[in-house]
Formats: C-alpha cells, structure tokens, sequence
C-alpha cells in the first residue's frame, strides 16, 4: 500500500498511525478506531451470510498481529435491504453484545430504491434500529458492486462488459450514499469498493483471468480471500506481505460461464496496493475412484466391509468455505469419504469429525454430494433450476426419537435421479459414520459405470451451520459445476 492511500484510509478511519509491534510483526495502530479484545460482527445480506468475511479477517489479523482478542463474527440474510432487515436486527445480535456493528447492505436497493431515499429513509431507520439494540460503535461497507468479466476484452462479449459496466454505474449513487449516510450519522466508512476497484484495474493491467465471485457479485473462495485482505487494511491495518494457500475452486470459472482451466501446480496472484497474495493450488485430489466391491456392502454405518477403498479427505483450512461460529477451524472438524459399486448400486461411506454431535437448534449436519450425469455439460448448471440430469443428494443423521443408525435421504434439482436411495448412521466417539447408497438406474443421460468420469463434488455442513468444509472449495457448489471434481466408477 503507497504512502497516500495509507494516509487516506487512515483520514477515514480515524487514526494518525503507529503503534506497538505485536507477535504476528505487523503492528497495531494505537489510533484504530477497533482495538484488541473486542469484539465485531458483519451484519449483512447473502454476501455476509456464509461468515467469510470474519473467516478470512480472523485468520490475516492473527497470522500479521498475533492472538490480540479481537473476533469478528457474521450474519446475514439473502436478499436482505436497509429496509428488509430491521425487523431482523433482534434476532442477528440474539441478546450477544459486540464492540463494533460493520453494516454491508446497498447491494439489493439498487433499483428498488433511489439513492436519496436510501440515504435519508431507509439507511437512518436501520441505524436508529441497530442502535436501540447495540451500545457499541457502528461502521458501514461501500457496496462491493458487480464484478467484470476478467474475459470482457473477448470477442462476443462486448454486450455483457456494457451491461456490467451500466450496473457499476447505477450502483455509485449508493456508495456515495454510504459515504454521506456514515458522515451525518457518525458512522465508520470503510471505503472497500475503492478499494475493489484498485484491485480490479490492477487484474487489468496484469491480464489476470481470474475470479473473484462465483456469478459476478457473491464472493468465491478466492473473492473471500482476497475481499477479505482488502477489509483488514479498510480496518486501519497494514499487515507486511503475507501469501495463503487457497484452492482453486471455481476461480478460472469466469462466473459459470466456462469450464475451468485446472492448473497442474500453484499458481501466485497478487494485486497493487494489496498486502495479500494468494497461491491458488489446485485439490489434493480431483477424482473420486469408485470400484467393484470386494463383498456384498450392507447400509448400516458399519464401515467393517469395505476394507483399503481410496479415501478422499476434507479438513481446515483449504476446504472451508462457512464459518458462523468463529475459530471453528481450530475445533477439530474434518471428513472422509470412499466409493465403491457393485454393478446396481453406488455406496459412499462418510467418516465424519464433529466436536459436538448433538441436535443443533436449528440446523442438522449434513452431507451433500453432488453428482452432474448430464450428457450436454457445455453450460454449467443449477441444482434449484432443477437441471436434468445435475442432483445433490441429502444425507444427515435422523434425531427422530433419537434411534441409534437411522439417517435420511433425499434429493434436489432433479430429484428422479434420487429414487431409492438409502443411509444409515452410526455415532462413535468425536463424530459419526454414514453410508449411503444410490441406485445406478437412476442415472439415464449417461452410465455411470460405461461412460466415464462425471463431475461430482461432496461437502459436510456441520451442526447450525457452524463450519462448512467442501471438496473442492466450492461455496456454491449447487451451481458451480465446472468447478467440480471427477467420480470414476472402475
């Protein structure tokens, strides 16, 4: 980061510079408005909602300054607005109290409100709202906007690089929304779409085909990674260069719109005036080996008969893609998987690591995996426009009466492919196991066992949502599906 953009960001939050050298070696300004011990929540809409951000924050604050007590926690609601959210702004601090409220709406009131009416109705009736229930100090996110194409200077694409740039446009009213709304209010601006759009005339200048959101405007793990640098120096930080692994996930994807290129070896990107550079990897595994198996599998979570079947792992921190419930990735979360068929059935076998297997209050662990037998996979697709021929599969514990080795089943996005499909469980000590199996003849666009590898992802969302690890770092895997892996039945 340069001398000006340093002392302009520090004119904005408020702070001279300086401070004392903590263990990471990055210091921490004695004037930044968040200090440590504190506490800070993301309060925001989809963008927020799956905790990356305070994920990401988390993990560059403590890797540049050491265990200094400061967490940053999420929640979020899709499609949420400035209006939209009050009634729910109870609820998201549910009686706990933070230092700092950090406010990320704007994005879905472009074209329902105009800027002014946001700046003077709606944005103040939230404030007032957030202040009835949180003592502590409140900064607002410039609206992030609509990514371009990294791919927009190619030919027969011109229509779509205007239309993104026309959206762009519309949305600059509201950050200069924000800016003013934060002045009148005594709010904390954290300038991140100037910050954004550094970074974006930087992928320009370097000819950088690479993504930061998975459909132009929610982030993908490497838009998390990345967004997630530019917020801790919008927080007064200037962290010294730091390099994270990051799989490659769906970078390459240009939105959905084209099969991914997979790198071989890591590959380094880095931006002008970011401190972070990531070293996109590709997954430690990209297929999935499923073969005949060596006796007659039995679905009940009794994983005695599949003896030195290949195992595919997922565990922290390549593979996290949510986090709601902060340092979850220190807590001992992880999983693995195996395949096998016999001619009629696919069986998939899950040994799961959780710390806490109980009934969650909401939300029940699951496992999803996701298998894409399309015959026509040109075009990436959608698990809720129920593509045919494109289904992810449901697992998850079944708490009814609380009967030792149930699970249940079912199926999304083209649920015929779900027919008959069965689970069992088995809790053990510091987790579970679950076998699955799924009948062949489910599958009629292609074979699974004469057509080749087709893509499929798995991923274990734990219990209320508090960490989410995926297989190949997908954080829309119901629609990333150039970004899956590869399942091989031999």
């Amino acid at each position: 980061m340069g001398r000006a953009t340093e002392l302009a960001l520090a004119a904005i939050l408020g702070w001279a510079g300086g401070g004392l050298a903590l263990a990471g070696g990055a210091p921490w300004p004695e004037g930044s408005p968040i200090r440590p011990g504190q506490s800070v929540l993301f309060l925001g809409d989809s963008i927020v909602g799956p905790g990356m951000y305070s994920y990401v924050v988390n993990e560059l604050v403590t890797r540049a300054c050491g265990d200094v007590g400061v967490t940053f926690h999420s929640w979020g609601k899709a499609m949420a607005t400035s209006e939209s959210i009050v009634p729910d702004v109870a609820g998201a601090l549910g009686g706990r109290e933070f230092d700092w409220i950090l406010l990320n709406f704007g994005h879905n009131d472009v074209g329902r409100y105009s800027a002014e009416e946001f700046r003077t109705r709606h944005g103040p009736a939230l404030i007032e709202e957030v202040r009835r229930h949180h003592k502590g100090r409140i900064g607002w996110m410039s609206v992030l906007g609509v990514e371009p194409s990294p791919y927009g200077d190619e030919a027969g694409l011109g229509k779509l690089a205007a239309q993104t740039n026309e959206a762009r446009d519309r949305q600059m009213p509201f950050v200069e929304a924000i800016r003013e709304l934060c002045r009148e209010k005594g709010l904390v601006y954290l300038p991140l779409r100037e910050a954004i759009d550094r970074v974006l005339a930087s992928r320009a200048r370097q000819g950088q085909r690479v993504c930061f959101t998975m459909d132009g405007v929610h982030p993908n793990l490497f838009g998390s990674w990345m967004i997630g640098g530019l917020l801790v120096q919008c927080l007064g930080l200037t962290p010294p260069p730091m390099t994270v692994d990051v799989l490659q996930a769906d970078t390459f994807c240009d939105h959905g719109r084209r099969d991914d290129v997979r790198i071989r070896q890591p590959v380094e990107v880095s931006f002008d005036g970011l401190f972070l550079t990531a070293r996109l990897v590709p997954p430690p595994e990209r297929t999935v080996e499923a073969l005949a198996a060596a006796r007659p599998v039995v679905v009940d979570g009794d994983p005695s008969e599949w003896g030195e079947a290949a195992v595919a792992r997922i565990a922290p921190p390549l593979n996290v893609t949510w986090e709601l419930v902060p340092r979850s990735s220190a807590m001992g979360y992880r999983a693995a998987m195996r395949a096998c068929h016999d001619g009629a059935k696919l069986y998939l076998l899950f040994d799961v690591a959780e710390p806490d297997t109980t009934r969650g209050a909401w939300f029940q662990e699951i496992i999803e995996v996701l298998i894409d037998a399309r015959k026509d996979r040109r075009s990436a697709g959608n698990v809720w426009r129920q593509t045919p021929g494109l289904t992810q599969f449901v697992f998850s514990r079944d708490f009814t009466g609380n009967v030792a080795g149930n699970a249940t089943a079912a199926a999304n996005g083209d649920a015929s492919q779900g027919e008959g499909i069965t689970a069992a469980a088995r809790l053990k000590e510091g987790g579970y196991t679950l076998e699955a199996a799924i009948p062949l003849a489910n599958f009629h666009q292609v074979s699974l066992t004469g057509d080749g590898p087709v893509p499929f992802d798995w991923a274990v969302s734990y219990r209320d949502q508090a960490f989410n690890l995926d297989w190949q770092g997908l954080m829309s895997r119901s629609s990333s599906t150039f970004g899956y892996g590869r399942l091989v039945l031999k």
